[in-house]
């Protein structure tokens, strides 16, 4: 079966500052890992609409202000379930405020793109998180 999947790494920007980047760890049940929001794309919505649902549902934010495509999809298969994912990724930028979790995880953290990067498991999160940041640092670097 397949199915089609979201993550989105939500992060946020103060002035003269680096982007810091939410991680969020899961349940000992659903692994234990650190990793952004992730989830599935329901019938009938965008993997934009998608991410705004789950990270609301995962994090209680629902104040972006911004959305980026990080133009990186991959493909993994969830043995457990028998379903191959089909993964979209993006940037969300929202006010950095307090983190609401939902029950599929324990803790969050927002951290600098090094410590994120290291607190990650899977490589197409680390991957995705390099593609987000050097499009912030790009971006960044034209507002000078």
């Amino acid at each position: 079966m397949n199915a089609r999947c979201i993550m989105a790494f939500v992060y946020h920007v103060s002035k003269k500052e680096e982007p810091v980047y939410l991680l969020l760890k899961r349940t000992p049940q659903l692994g234990g890992y650190w990793q952004p929001v992730t989830g599935f794309v329901e019938q009938d919505e965008s993997a934009m609409q998608a991410a705004l649902r789950e990270i609301e549902e995962e994090t209680g934010l629902n104040n972006p202000r911004q959305i980026m495509d990080i133009n990186f999809r991959f493909s993994f298969f969830m043995e457990e379930d028998g379903i191959r994912c089909h993964v979209d990724t993006m940037g969300v930028e929202v006010e950095h405020s307090q983190v609401e979790l939902s029950f599929e995880h324990t803790d969050y953290r927002w951290l600098g793109y090094q410590k994120a990067r290291e607190l990650l498991y899977w490589d197409n999160n680390k991957k995705t998180l390099d593609l987000l940041h050097d499009q912030l640092q790009i971006a960044a670097e034209k507002q000078k």
